[in-house]
């Protein structure tokens, strides 16, 4: 993958600087569109030079991934956190807790992660490793092996891997309106009836 800034923010002035070149962007992005966001007029709504946007990132795109980035960190962070304290309740609780966390993230910012993601080669090259799964998968299988006493599958880490893909790729249908048409309530409550009866299949049985 491209390295996204040509430099890392350290002193205060600068993670300013930088805070504010990607939070002009974000706006830019969502209210104007890709297309509108040049790398002048996000240093114009940033309120610094050009000069000063190009010390850390050398195009829009660059930015653009860094603010894809920031956001998948986010939202890695606190689906940890929501796992963690989800720990000690049942499997299907823990489910809909994870699965109503992400599904509101995940909506709130939808251009980022689905959209912008794809306006460009350069962009897909960047952001082809930037998934919250890839941040969050350890947190998961400890969850799962927390309730390893009503889970039937032998090999976890494929079970989750293979549930991560199914679970994200559903929330992203769902939120883009490719998915049958229901609640939030009746799409969560699916997703957790899905990977708790996936994890405690048992074709033995």
């Amino acid at each position: 993958m491209r390295k996204l800034r040509r430099k890392e923010p350290i002193q205060d002035r600068a993670k300013v600087t930088s805070d504010s070149i990607l939070e002009a962007a974000e706006l830019i992005l969502v209210g104007e569109g890709y297309e509108k966001a040049t790398t002048n007029y996000i240093a114009e709504r940033a309120g610094v030079s050009i000069g000063s946007l190009y010390q850390y990132f050398p195009n829009k795109d660059a930015i653009i991934s860094a603010l894809i980035e920031q956001e998948v960190s986010k939202v890695a962070n606190g689906i940890r956190n929501v796992l963690r304290e989800s720990m000690e309740l049942p499997l299907e609780q823990a489910s809909r807790a994870a699965f109503t966390y992400l599904l509101h993230n995940f909506r709130k910012k939808k251009e980022l992660f689905y959209s912008l993601p794809k306006r460009s080669p350069e962009l897909i090259e960047m952001t082809q490793n930037l998934s919250v799964e890839k941040f969050t998968h350890q947190t998961n299988l400890a969850l799962l092996e927390q309730h390893r006493d009503v889970i039937v599958v032998p090999d976890l880490e494929s079970a989750l891997v293979t549930l991560e893909i199914s679970i994200l790729a559903n929330i992203r249908k769902y939120i883009l309106g490719e998915h049958v048409a229901q609640s939030d309530e009746e799409f969560i409550d699916l997703m957790s009836r899905l990977s708790t009866a996936f994890l405690k299949y048992n074709p033995q049985a």
